[in-house]
């Protein structure tokens, strides 16, 4: 769609859009300020892809979040992608979207992790225990190609405006459902305008909405922000796509609340410890071939994690460790 007073309303011939019976654009859904394009004609098609081109020849843009990018033929995506990246091979196409379809013929690079999120703020709510959050996991494997990446997040535009801030919806479960969308597999962790200096405020949608000058200033959420990026980037283990290590679970007493997972590459491995609950639990299990010592990612003291298990661990709390080889 484009907006109702975008040149091509009045600029291209009237088969460029979708009209009613009196000749006017067709409005999707309830969205009033837009017009709704008719992608039957390819020439529309040919129009958006020459807009995005001055974009990248002109301007150098390095890729495109492509609105609710399953509204369209996936057919489109597809010569858009041949296109664009015939002038720059490393252009990033990101949809705002989960379907499956929108990966083949290398469409796009990456799309939202909507399943995921809303999983999250039902666990954070105690909608329903740890289970649909694991077995996400395993249906989204099986479900994308292993190079597909997954753009995961606690909040982003609509979900701030409509649904509250991640402090309205996670509570005390914000800061480790943050933590996830930087160690879930295949993902690519979104922080929303705000997010770094722990801005609890939804923003008007249609209006200007800035943060005040007195509330933009660093404080713990810039610190954790930084911890988690400084980990993502040092750690190929936390890669996306089929770059980083698959997730392994390391199997425990209290499934429905703790969740154990290990990513490792050649060189590189991270185990997170997180109870996803707001209990207080006793944890018990057998690290195995993973014990040893390891960095705490947040912290950062050295951690010696034993071949048993055995702590009590306060609600909605987790640990991050790292390991790589020693130096010779």
């Amino acid at each position: 769609h484009t907006a109702r007073d975008a040149k091509w309303v009045e600029g291209k011939p009237a088969d460029w859009y979708e009209r009613e019976a009196d000749g006017s654009p067709k409005v999707p859904w309830d969205w009033s300020d837009t017009a709704k394009l008719n992608y039957e004609n390819h020439e529309v098609w040919r129009g958006q892809i020459e807009a995005m081109r001055y974009w990248v020849e002109k301007h150098g843009v390095d890729g495109f979040r492509c609105d609710m990018a399953m509204l369209v033929p996936i057919e489109f995506w597809q010569e858009v992608a041949r296109e664009l990246r015939a002038l720059k091979p490393d252009l990033f196409l990101l949809a705002e979207a989960e379907e499956t379809n929108l990966f083949h013929e290398g469409a796009f690079n990456a799309c939202y992790g909507w399943e995921v999120h809303h999983l999250m703020n039902d666990v954070a709510q105690q909608k329903c225990r740890l289970w649909p959050l694991r077995d996400w996991i395993y249906r989204d494997r099986a479900n994308y190609p292993r190079s597909a990446v997954r753009m995961t997040f606690t909040s982003n535009h609509d979900e701030n405006s409509w649904s509250g801030s991640e402090f309205e919806r996670m509570g005390p479960a914000r800061e480790i459902m943050t933590a996830l969308t930087f160690l879930w597999p295949q993902s690519l962790p979104l922080i929303y305008t705000g997010q770094e200096v722990g801005y609890d405020h939804s923003f008007a949608f249609f209006e200007s909405d800035p943060i005040p000058a007195e509330r933009y200033r660093e404080g713990e959420d810039t610190r954790l922000y930084r911890k988690l990026i400084e980990m993502r980037h040092q750690n190929p283990a936390l890669r996306s796509g089929e770059e980083g290590g698959e997730v392994i679970e390391i199997r425990n007493n209290a499934e429905d609340c703790l969740m154990v997972m290990v990513r490792e590459v050649e060189g590189n491995r991270v185990v997170a410890e997180l109870n996803l609950s707001p209990y207080s639990i006793h944890a018990d299990y057998c690290t195995g071939i993973y014990a040893g010592q390891y960095r705490d990612a947040i912290g950062g003291q050295e951690v010696e994690l034993p071949w048993q298990v055995e702590r009590d661990l306060a609600p909605w709390s987790y640990r991050i460790l790292i390991q790589k080889p020693e130096k010779n």
